[in-house]
């Protein structure tokens, strides 16, 4: 039942989107921005209810831009990463991008904070993300949130630090394994590596793609539509 009821507010939600997005003025200002605003909301408030019953696919992505993702701290084992060349728009017909490809066969974060930026109608407004501790740029140790088979796809990836154990530099990137469960998407003769365990402080991330191959727990999700272009 939730899932029929997220498509139809789904596809009316991309309606609102087509006729903000012609000349044709239907309304007032501030009731075509009312339209608009229902459906992000109501769209919010399926995506919860989602997650909370297991519906949604455990694919996030953005078309054509990136999106930050921000954590106090990531502590993962079974860690690969490799260098390869993609579609920004998942196969469509945008230009190419150089990404890193990273993936952890299990991690422990200590707080997450996604931020996406959109304009409707000249409108600038952000979904924002969060779960576990507020990411504040100080871990608290807690390493609420679990993860397993958590693949990034990032144009940049920045740390304040970060620790590498049982590490081999310079695989072949078609043949790198998070742990047991091979890294897929390498081309052979680039650059890839592995390691055993990673520690990483204060990541920030500018991602095309987050794919959850396993399951995620996110304890104290909260998913808000923000007015303005705000951070974590």
């Amino acid at each position: 039942m939730a899932g029929k009821r997220f498509a139809a507010v789904a596809a009316w939600n991309a309606r609102m989107r087509e006729e903000a997005a012609d000349d044709v003025r239907r309304g007032s200002r501030v009731g075509r921005s009312s339209l608009l605003a229902i459906p992000a909301t109501v769209v919010v408030g399926l995506l919860g209810v989602g997650m909370a019953q297991g519906l949604l696919a455990a694919n996030f992505m953005v078309v054509n831009k990136p999106f930050a993702i921000k954590s106090d701290q990531v502590q993962g084992a079974g860690f690969a990463a490799l260098l390869h060349d993609r579609l920004a728009d998942n196969g469509g017909t945008g230009a190419s991008k150089g990404m890193a490809r990273a993936g952890f066969k299990s991690a422990r974060l200590d707080g997450l904070c996604g931020v996406v930026h959109e304009s409707i109608a000249g409108v600038s407004y952000t979904l924002k993300i969060t779960a576990g501790e507020p990411v504040n740029g100080t871990p608290e140790g807690t390493a609420e949130i679990n993860a397993s088979d958590l693949i990034l796809e990032a144009v940049s990836v920045n740390a304040s630090n970060s620790t590498f154990a049982d590490m081999y530099l310079g695989k072949s990137a078609d043949d790198v394994n998070m742990g047991v469960t091979r890294l897929d998407g390498g081309t052979a003769g680039n650059f890839g590596l592995e390691a055993g365990t990673v520690n990483i402080a204060n990541l920030d991330a500018s991602a095309y793609t987050i794919e959850l191959v396993g399951s995620i727990g996110l304890p104290g999700l909260k998913l808000a539509i923000e007015p303005g272009t705000v951070g974590c």
